[in-house]
């Protein structure tokens, strides 16, 4: 989950929305949505332990049609376009300590990641591992040098009447679209569920914590950030970090922890890079289309998967803006986590007698919860950002044709 957002989405939050209190009530927010989301995720995981994320969720729940235009929108939009982000984001702190090109370092960083996790699983296991507590260990640095060497600015935390009108604009649930992807990964235990042990009690445990702990790091990096560079600083940057810290350390010293930071957006697209040929895998499993996602190379890695994902990510890159990929990933993936979430109820209505090894705590509180967020979010950024809602219902429409034009070539093989 600690990745690209947190360390980027803040300048475009307080751009349009020029309220420390609302903007970090936006990320408790996301926290409660992505608790209630991951809760009701886990349900159907262990309900449904198979992997292939929303594809296979959406397809046993609703109908394969449905589940087969998830999967091909979950290609793009759901691993693609946040390994193009993160990609995009590394450029931009890494530009700030080396002198290079920053689509050369976008692409660079795409075609690393992408090697070494299909050439060598093993080795790519231990560096993403490694990255990732670094990237939590970096989050936990920032936090205590904000608070000790900051110039800790005054910044109010309770809301006022001003603050609350804000809460209530379309800009508002637009920016709820960066805390919401900044929060993704909290559903990404189900994408390689044939992979854990013992998933019933793994999966609620995982999502459960993980949720927990991040919140928790998210609201204090950022108020660490508003305490050491002012509003006005970070409206529009993409690199905070880089901000906040030059405000602590100096030039020197922010040009070292952008190069830190940089190094830690590597575990986000390291993330993006494990995950989504695994869903490519399952989709070639179900689907002649997809078939030669299934061919794996000695240490089984299913290497035209990557590859694929790979160019689409690179051609993301070199064809649209960070905060273009960032709201159009962000919307349509809230789209299908939306029905997942709704599908906890609606399969409890048509498949009683499904065995469920975890039930959603709550229930149906914590669906409805979410459900209602996510619908907030969808209406408002339908309205505000058109062409990003154009691209989002392009990509319907693309999956749904290549849906019928697949049936007419196979039909699926291990729908359950």
């Amino acid at each position: 989950m600690v990745g690209t957002g947190v360390f980027t989405s803040l300048g475009l939050q307080v751009q349009a929305i020029p309220s420390v209190p609302s903007v970090l009530l936006l990320w408790v927010l996301g926290g409660v949505a992505s608790l209630c989301g991951a809760l009701a995720y886990a349900e159907l995981g262990a309900a449904l332990p198979r992997s292939g994320g929303e594809y296979h969720l959406l397809s046993s729940i609703y109908h394969p049609v449905l589940g087969f235009i998830a999967g091909v929108a979950t290609l793009v939009s759901g691993l693609a376009a946040p390994i193009a982000v993160a990609a995009v984001a590394f450029s931009k702190y890494m530009a700030n300590f080396l002198p290079l090109p920053p689509l050369a370092m976008a692409v660079g960083v795409i075609v690393f990641a992408t090697l070494i996790h299909s050439l060598h699983v093993r080795f790519g296991a231990l560096l993403h591992s490694g990255v990732t507590y670094f990237n939590i260990a970096l989050i936990l640095v920032f936090i205590v040098a904000a608070f000790v060497f900051g110039n800790n600015q005054a910044i109010p935390l309770v809301p006022t009447a001003q603050d609350a009108s804000w809460m209530l604009t379309p800009a508002y649930a637009v920016a709820f679209v960066y805390v919401s992807y900044a929060y993704l990964g909290w559903n990404s235990s189900i994408y390689v569920l044939d992979e854990v042990r013992d998933p019933q009690k793994t999966l609620p445990r995982s999502v459960l914590s993980g949720v927990a702990i991040v919140t928790v790091l998210y609201l204090l990096l950022n108020v660490a950030f508003l305490k050491t560079a002012s509003m006005q600083d970070l409206a529009g940057k993409i690199d905070v970090g880089h901000y906040s810290a030059q405000a602590m350390i100096g030039a020197a010293g922010a040009k070292v922890m952008s190069a830190l930071i940089a190094l830690a957006l590597l575990a986000t697209v390291s993330s993006y890079v494990i995950l989504g040929p695994r869903v490519w895998k399952v989709m070639g499993e179900d689907y002649e289309l997809f078939r030669f996602a299934t061919k794996t190379n000695a240490q089984g890695a299913p290497v035209w998967a990557f590859v694929a994902q790979a160019l689409i990510a690179i051609l993301l890159v070199l064809t649209s803006t960070f905060d273009a990929i960032l709201i159009y990933a962000g919307f349509i993936l809230n789209i299908f986590n939306f029905l997942a979430v709704v599908g906890v109820i609606v399969l409890r209505v048509r498949r009683p007698d499904l065995p469920r090894p975890y039930k959603v705590w709550g229930y149906p509180t914590t669906p409805i919860i979410f459900a209602l967020i996510s619908l907030w979010m969808t209406v408002y950024v339908f309205i505000e950002r058109p062409k990003e809602s154009a691209f989002v219902l392009l990509t319907f429409v693309l999956g749904y044709i290549l849906g019928l034009w697949n049936k007419r070539r196979s039909q699926p093989q291990s729908m359950q």
